[in-house]
């Protein structure tokens, strides 16, 4: 109870928390010096070939002036054993510390492959420091928080070592040494795919693990057993117990080593969260056996919930520790009520149970992290985890023989092959299956909250509840956590930097996409675009407007295409401008290329064409029909969107003669009875050419929305263009600042809100 108590204030300290801003951010692109003591090294598969990560703790990012006194101090520190050296570090890093980068503690260190120091050693480095940065959009990856979680604020590109000290730790440096060695063998025994993911089973290194590999598991929700962690220890740590119990060995004797052992073993393989979580519950378990004394699950898992918390706090809001635990817990707690409740007593019944157990008590942290569920990963998982026993002991089998004879190592990897293949080939067929994702959305705080309450309620009263209540029960715990309620119409500018993206949702399933392209984000799609529309709870796109084949607007759309429903998105239908020949550049026949291999329909837009989708209403403004423009922006698409009392004007980049037109065609609707425009898409990022003082006076809109990249090189939005929508007493709201922009309309009301900021 101490420890839940615990973890209940850490959590609620989390959620309630203000979210710090990114340490030395200032220092972006920055050539830096910095010093620190080696933690961690990893390899890392890059498109330039294999690179060297250096993690480094206790850093300071130095003073220019302080890099001739860092000299001295190495040069008289140089012969202290690497704990003393370590000590006097910490005492006079302050002294070397930049007054702007004290945020930062630790760094990631990105050099070329080649000589790489010793782990524990203490060394200097100098290169382009890169801060990492929050996240921008609901659904993105935050990397300030995570990297902050893991002790880092920021990395080192096109790193050199200065320095090296001759100390450093013995044993996590041997370790490192095994590791590499292990890998070799591995390299050398399996082929090049297996290679990589036996390595990431068994010695934790994730950076050359093969791309296509890694998203098959992640896609088919198998991706944990690619991570060390109590399956892995299990299974390692029991052989090593029973074979030196079976040596006769008193229990004095083998326990303890058995303990020491898979110590080494975590040491080697990074010791992650749930590696630390499966380590302090496997060595419980062995010292109840030696003092004589029962070993409790529960007990155990808030022993090593306490460890983990008191070390770093922030890993309540982790999702390896969230899943690592309430796996267990689901395991511990539920389990038992739910197998009460069998229909049958079969092995198969009971099998499936257990991985419902898991899998439901993992529910909430799945839908919170990737914003779906794969509903065929229950099934594979009951292949998979049993033959993961073979996979491991296999692949030390095939290292241990490469060890003695490489052709013998080869032959013993045939076996290990065989299953990967297997597991390879159940991912494909599944994915092949009808509703192989569920993409939910990501669940409210009080909706993970009503569904574990649910569930410890059934757990709790389970001997009351007759046992067709209780599986009613975990419906109604599933319908809570899937439940979206009405929100009216939400229009979202998703920040992309310098480029366009707005997303339309309305409660009678519209969901309408206009533009999705950036030309300052790489690859906007995978990072902003998608994860938006899962976190919103979007499968199916009915349109995707491109106002105009400029990269900044469509680069994302072609990749939407390119995957062609394969991340579990689909598109009802692609419009695109409907102008001549002349203005049908390569970029839109390559919207239309890529549109018939998806096989999506093409529809053109032209002033006067109305596109419908549940309440909403998109009138296109221009261009007219066959326009021959040359230049893609005087041809941008302009939509008038209606929905119920709240108007809305989307301008793409729209400039020059096109602006004229339709400041033209807004005041002639204005005297059939148009009245105000709520709401204005800022056309062109914001450039002082475009949204003149006529079309202000002509649209008069109340709430103006900018996106655009910030410092970006044009300097968008431009101070002209911010002074004529003041003048015209709009309120500007913009992505550079507060992110992602939403707006709400529902029963009436209008209301704004910023992903970075407060909503009004």
């Amino acid at each position: 109870m101490v420890g839940l108590a615990y973890a209940a204030a850490v959590a609620l300290f989390f959620f309630l928390s203000v979210r710090e801003a990114p340490a030395a951010a200032e220092l972006d692109r920055e050539h830096v010096t910095a010093a620190g003591f080696v933690e961690q090294i990893e390899r890392r598969q890059s498109q330039s070939g294999t690179q060297i990560i250096l993690t480094l703790s206790d850093t300071a990012i130095l003073e220019e002036s302080q890099i001739p006194v860092l000299e001295r101090f190495l040069s008289d520190s140089e012969k202290l054993p690497q704990h003393r050296q370590y000590r006097l570090w910490r005492d006079r890093r302050e002294e070397f510390r930049r007054a702007d980068a004290a945020g930062v503690t630790g760094v990631l260190c990105y050099t070329d492959e080649g000589d790489t120091p010793r782990v524990g050693s203490m060394v200097a480095v100098e290169g382009d420091f890169r801060a990492f940065m929050h996240a921008t959009n609901p659904g993105e990856f935050d990397a300030a928080d995570y990297y902050r979680m893991m002790g880092q604020q920021g990395r080192i590109m096109h790193c050199s070592l200065v320095y090296e000290s001759g100390a450093y730790d013995v044993f996590r440096d041997g370790m490192y040494r095994v590791r590499e060695y292990l890998s070799l063998l591995a390299d050398t025994c399996f082929e090049e795919k297996d290679a990589s993911v036996v390595k990431a089973m068994l010695l934790g290194e994730k950076g050359t693990l093969d791309a296509g590999v890694k998203e098959l598991y992640r896609q088919n929700g198998i991706s944990h057993i690619l991570a060390i962690s109590g399956l892995h220890l299990s299974v390692l740590g029991m052989f090593c117990y029973r074979l030196l119990k079976k040596l006769r060995l008193p229990k004095a004797v083998y326990i303890p080593v058995t303990i020491g052992l898979m110590y080494c073993y975590g040491t080697m393989t990074g010791m992650g969260i749930s590696m630390l979580r499966a380590y302090i519950m496997f060595g419980l378990r062995l010292c109840a056996e030696l003092v004589g004394r029962t070993y409790d699950m529960l007990t155990a898992v808030t022993v090593a919930a306490l460890v983990a918390l008191i070390q770093q706090p922030l890993y309540v809001g982790y999702s390896g520790f969230l899943f690592s635990f309430g796996a267990i817990c689901g395991i511990g707690i539920f389990l038992p009520a739910a197998q009460e409740n069998l229909m049958g007593r079969s092995r198969a019944e009971r099998a499936l149970v257990s991985g419902l157990a898991v899998s439901l008590s993992t529910l909430p942290v799945y839908l919170g992290f990737y914003y779906e569920f794969p509903p065929y990963s229950l099934l594979l998982n009951l292949l998979v985890i049993p033959c993961m026993t073979f996979v491991l002991l296999g692949g030390l089998t095939a290292l241990a023989a490469s060890a003695l004879y490489l052709p013998l190592g080869a032959a013993a990897a045939a076996p290990v092959h065989l299953l990967l293949n297997f597991y390879e080939k159940c991912c494909d067929i599944c994915l092949r299956l009808p509703d192989n994702s569920w993409i939910t959305g990501c669940p409210r705080i009080w909706q993970t909250a009503l569904f574990l309450g649910i569930l410890i309620g059934l757990t709790i009263w389970n001997d009351r509840l007759p046992r067709l209540l209780f599986w009613q029960g975990v419906l109604c715990a599933l319908l809570a956590l899937t439940l979206r309620l009405p929100q009216g119409l939400r229009i979202t500018m998703v920040d992309v930097g310098q480029g366009d993206c707005i997303c339309l949702t309305e409660d009678s399933g519209a969901h309408i996409l206009i533009d999705g392209g950036s030309s300052d984000k790489s690859d906007v799609w995978s990072y902003q675009i998608m994860p938006f529309l899962k976190h919103e709870g979007i499968a199916h796109l009915d349109a995707v407007v491109v106002t105009h084949p400029d990269s900044d607007h469509m680069n994302g759309i072609g990749a939407l295409l390119e995957e062609a429903g394969g991340n579990g998105i689909t598109v009802g239908k692609l419009y695109l401008p409907d102008v001549g020949e002349a203005g049908r550049n390569e970029a839109y026949h390559e919207l239309e290329r890529l549109s018939a291999e998806a096989g999506v329909p093409v529809g053109y837009l032209h002033a006067g064409a109305v596109l419908r989708c549940g309440k909403v209403e998109l009138t296109c403004l221009h261009p007219q029909e066959g326009a021959e423009e040359m230049e893609p922006n005087a041809y941008s698409t302009v939509l008038h969107l209606v929905y119920g009392e709240f108007d809305a004007l989307f301008t793409g980049d729209l400039e020059g003669a096109g602006e004229e037109k339709v400041t033209a065609l807004i005041r002639d609707m204005k005297d059939k009875g148009l009245h105000n425009i709520e709401l204005l898409k800022v056309a062109h990022h914001g450039s002082s050419g475009s949204t003149g003082e006529a079309f202000l006076r002509a649209v008069r809109p109340k709430l103006a929305l900018i996106s655009s990249g910030r410092n970006n090189r044009y300097g968008h939005p431009h101070e002209e263009l911010l002074r004529r929508l003041a003048e015209a007493g709009c309120r500007i709201v913009g992505t550079q600042e507060g992110g992602a922009v939403t707006v709400r309309v529902h029963r009436g009301r209008v209301r704004v809100e910023t992903y970075c900021g407060q909503g009004g």
